[in-house]
């Protein structure tokens, strides 16, 4: 039997365009999370890793989530039978019925994006250093997968308004 003490956590994201997984393993650097390995859900699992959160941005990798711990989804996606039985915390861009939601999305009068995190007892304020307002579902989705992880809130909101955004 493997030790445990040594397994990273590994947290997979279907994410067709791979910007969530991005930002994700940003707020993992930021963090200081050497524990956690991010990898895209197509991907056969990176040896010694416990299977943590499954991150479903898109309904491509459904078919390899069974022994995910946490399982985290696009409100949106609830509309699949096979999202919806693994019971996700969702979060979306449009639906206040999601557990996370981005609120007040808008660009700041020095041209950043910024908006506010709306969740289950919490609300974060988020400065992205993007011009543009592509990247906030993204975030979102990577801050809802690191919360699901066992990474704070605060810190996540730390590290969102502290990494730097190319797009």
């Amino acid at each position: 039997m493997e030790n445990l003490h040594c397994m990273k956590k590994r947290i997979a994201v279907s994410d067709k365009k791979g910007n969530t997984l991005s930002i994700l393993n940003e707020i993992l650097a930021f963090c200081g999370r050497e524990n956690y390995i991010v990898q895209s859900a197509e991907e056969p699992a990176a040896k010694n890793t416990q299977p943590s959160v499954l991150l479903l941005c898109d309904a491509d990798s459904l078919n390899q989530t069974s022994d995910f711990i946490a399982c985290v989804a696009e409100y949106e996606l609830l509309t699949k039978p096979e999202v919806a039985e693994r019971n996700p915390i969702t979060y979306s861009v449009s639906s206040d019925s999601a557990d996370f939601t981005a609120r007040n999305i808008r660009k700041t009068p020095d041209g950043f994006a910024a908006f506010e995190i709306i969740g289950v007892g919490v609300i974060g304020r988020v400065r992205l250093s993007a011009t543009t307002l592509e990247p906030v579902r993204d975030a979102l989705a990577a801050s809802v997968a690191a919360v699901a992880g066992g990474i704070p809130f605060a810190d996540v909101l730390d590290a969102l308004n502290n990494i730097h955004f190319e797009r």
